[in-house]
Formats: C-alpha cells, sequence, structure tokens
C-alpha cells in the first residue's frame, strides 16, 4: 500500500503506519504470543495506545478525502482519490482485526484464569484496567451462577470455590497456566546462551532467525522482553 501511495504522490500527510510496518509487526507478534500460551503477558499499553491513536487520525483523514471528493476540490488537478481511499481503509481494517484479536485473546485467558488473577498480584500488573474490571466482575458471576446452582446443594464444607474442601489448607482448586508445554519459538534478536534444562546445565546459543520447539517455561523470559515470538 505504500508503494501505491507513493507512485500517487500521498505519502505525505500520510500516517506513518502505511509506510513503516514496525507497529503491524509488533502486534501481530503479540498476538500470535497471546494466542500460542496460556501465561498471562503483560498489556501492550503504549503499543495498544498509539495503534489506537493512528486509527483515528486515519479515519478522520479518510473522511476528508471522501469530502474533498465529494465537494470537487481538486478539479483543476483531475485527481482521483479512490486508490488512496481503498488503501488506507484496508489498511484501517487490517490493523483493527489485530486488536480484536489480542483483546479477545486475552480475555480468554482472563476468564480461564480469573480466580488466579485476583489472588496474585503480579498477574494483575500485567493487565490493563478494563482487564482487571472484566476479570473481577467475571469471577463474581461466575461464582455467584456456581454456588447458587452446584455448591449450595453440597455439604459445607464442599462450598467453596478455590478449594476441594474446606479441610485442606492449600488453595487446590485454582487453575493455574501450564508453562511446560511445548512451543515453537523464532528469535527476533541474539539472545545469547540460554538454558533448556530444568538444571541450568545445557545452553543453547540462541541467535536471530533460529527456530525451536521447546518448553515454554525455558523461553519465557525471551517472549516477555520482545526478544523473540511464538509461531
Amino acid at each position: 500500500m505504500a508503494d501505491v501511495l507513493r507512485s500517487l504522490d500521498f505519502t505525505q500527510g500520510v500516517p506513518a503506519d502505511l509506510v513503516e510496518l514496525d507497529d503491524f509487526e509488533l502486534l501481530t507478534n503479540a498476538v500470535r504470543n497471546e494466542r500460542n500460551t496460556q501465561d498471562i503477558l503483560e498489556y501492550k499499553h503504549d503499543l495498544v495506545e498509539r495503534v489506537h491513536q493512528r486509527l483515528e487520525d486515519q479515519t478522520a483523514r479518510v473522511e476528508n478525502w471522501k469530502e474533498a471528493s465529494r465537494s470537487n476540490r481538486f478539479p483543476e488537478e483531475e485527481v482521483d482519490m479512490s486508490v488512496p481511499i481503498l488503501c488506507c481503509t484496508l489498511n484501517i481494517n487490517r490493523f483493527r482485526f489485530l486488536l480484536k484479536a489480542y483483546w479477545r485473546a486475552r480475555l480468554q485467558k482472563i476468564e480461564r484464569f480469573a480466580t488466579l488473577i485476583l489472588d496474585n498480584q503480579e498477574l494483575q500488573r500485567n493487565c490493563s484496567p478494563k482487564e482487571l474490571n472484566h476479570c473481577l466482575q467475571y469471577f463474581v458471576a461466575v461464582g455467584k451462577c456456581l454456588k447458587e446452582v452446584v455448591l449450595a446443594r453440597l455439604p459445607e464444607e464442599f462450598q467453596t470455590l478455590v478449594q476441594e474442601s474446606q479441610l485442606t489448607e492449600t488453595r487446590d482448586m485454582i487453575p493455574t497456566p501450564r508453562l511446560d508445554r511445548c512451543v515453537f519459538v523464532k528469535l527476533l534478536k541474539d539472545a545469547g546462551h540460554v538454558a533448556v534444562d530444568s538444571e541450568g546445565q545445557q545452553l543453547v546459543d540462541m541467535k536471530e532467525g533460529d527456530i525451536y520447539i521447546i518448553q515454554y517455561h525455558h523461553i519465557q523470559r525471551l517472549i516477555q522482553q520482545d526478544i523473540a515470538v511464538l509461531i
């Protein structure tokens, strides 16, 4: 799309995300990571806000171009605005699709591990305020439903959402992400020597472009630091 706009000399004043694909690639990687791990990753506040702002600016720009075409502001130049309008509209749609996919993937995990998130401050810091609010509302709604439909009909010692029985001391009914699952990972940067065993004895020199299949918890740090992406 950038090539089309450049050939028509429309790149001036067009948002940088039509020319530079950095944000698109970052958002694509974020969606891949969210979909391919149960880990509650840190919410990409800056990326989401930046993309959201660009979408608003681009939508306003498209509306201005449409208005200019309808009012024939450029009759002497005989400018056909249909191509740049189409390019910008397609760009808007693909970013909106990725944003919705990102939010949807995170909400699925937040609902699945709502109890764990509300019980863990570190995981709460990885969520946005809206996600935390949804998590709390979801937990309350589901908990109320389970208590009315199921738990109220059980003996008192079994009327808990987080324990098999009130006689036990551990919260053994809280689901946790499986971080020992094998995943495919691609290195975006050189990561140096990474331990690939539980003892930390076996090291692998991971370089940019390398692809591995490995247990997630061994490369969890690389995903959190955007050094690698799950594929």
